[in-house]
């Protein structure tokens, strides 16, 4: 009697439990939309959330959180402004200066909807957006990606088509045939392809960490081949910093990234771990313009097995660069 008495119990806990899962599904919206914002200048915060807020998406569909990363002056006036999307449900969330990867974590354990996307409080996403919605809204893949642009707006007689049937195929047989672009604004995700994995705190290209991982673990992923993100370049953005401890901290953590995505011994990164060891001895050169800096970290990388790279055709400028560096790094 007991065992069927407690039998009983845990079958209508378990009911609950699954009508609870199933009504909260239904209340998620269906993106989250995570800004984080330090000191960027204010009317670049308010033409992101314009662009936001312009997309075709039900107020229900949509969710805007700004993490605020202990700027100096309080963005809550812009987000706050019916202009800027305030009556649409912007939150914000205010913490102590801690960093992008900080700033992004917050926001990802402040939302809940279906789908995530990232978006930099100085970039727009653009008009043909809408097909990245389009293929969220079918709910057909775990990850969409598509194309950053310098430019600010698509043309607006031009609009690119969304595919009838775009091709799927796994994250993994991505990253193992395909070249991947690290940028993590480029991709919207669904949440559960997240799991544990969250950004590394404290480091700069942060997303060269991330966004490997995030696609590993992508069951079907979706190319468009689409701009519909404006990312500004301006001089404060970080690859326009140009401090000598700003460089050197770019590098170092670049070249920390390296060994740890080589210590996953996943041989599916192994295309992407060659491709950053070229990206990383660029930057080296093009930051630094010192050949002895640019030959020292050339015998560090050599002294770690990341050189010299097998000649692999991931594109022309690969395949010249693995021609090159032995030559260039003097040995």
């Amino acid at each position: 009697m007991l065992a069927d008495v407690f039998t009983t119990k845990s079958g209508i806990a378990f009911a609950k439990s699954a009508v609870l899962r199933i009504f909260v599904a239904r209340m998620s919206p269906l993106i989250s939309f995570i800004i984080a914002y330090h000191n960027e200048p204010p009317d670049l915060l308010r033409a992101c959330l314009e662009s936001i807020m312009a997309l075709p998406l039900a107020a229900e569909e949509r969710e805007v959180v700004v993490v605020d990363d202990g700027s100096e002056s309080c963005p809550l006036p812009l987000v706050s402004d019916p202009t800027a999307g305030g009556d649409s449900g912007v939150r914000l969330v205010r913490q102590e200066a801690s960093g992008l990867s900080v700033a992004r974590n917050t926001g990802i354990s402040r939302t809940s909807g279906k789908y995530i996307q990232f978006v930099d409080a100085d970039d727009c996403l653009l008009p043909d957006y809408r097909a990245v919605l389009q293929l969220l809204r079918e709910g057909s893949a775990d990850l969409v990606m598509f194309r950053m642009s310098t430019k600010p707006s698509s043309p607006p007689h031009a609009p690119c088509p969304m595919p009838h049937a775009p091709k799927l195929q796994s994250g993994p047989s991505f990253l193992q045939h395909r070249n991947m672009r690290a940028a993590a604004c480029g991709y919207a995700f669904r949440r559960d392809v997240l799991g544990e994995l969250r950004f590394r705190p404290g480091l700069l290209h942060e997303d060269e960490l991330f966004t490997p991982q995030l696609l590993l673990q992508a069951g079907k992923l979706c190319d468009l081949p689409i701009r519909a993100y404006f990312y500004r370049q301006h001089p404060g953005t970080i690859t326009h910093a140009a401090s000598p401890e700003k460089i050197r901290k770019r590098l170092d953590d670049i070249h920390f990234i390296l060994n740890e995505l080589r210590d996953f011994r996943n041989p599916l990164l192994e295309r992407r771990v060659h491709q950053l060891t070229v990206d990383y001895m660029q930057k080296v050169w093009t930051l630094t313009h010192s050949l002895r800096e640019f030959r020292h970290r050339s015998r560090q990388l050599r002294s770690e097995g990341f050189l010299p790279l097998p000649i692999r055709p991931y594109s022309l400028r690969h395949l010249f660069a693995c021609l090159l560096l032995p030559l260039c790094s003097g040995r």
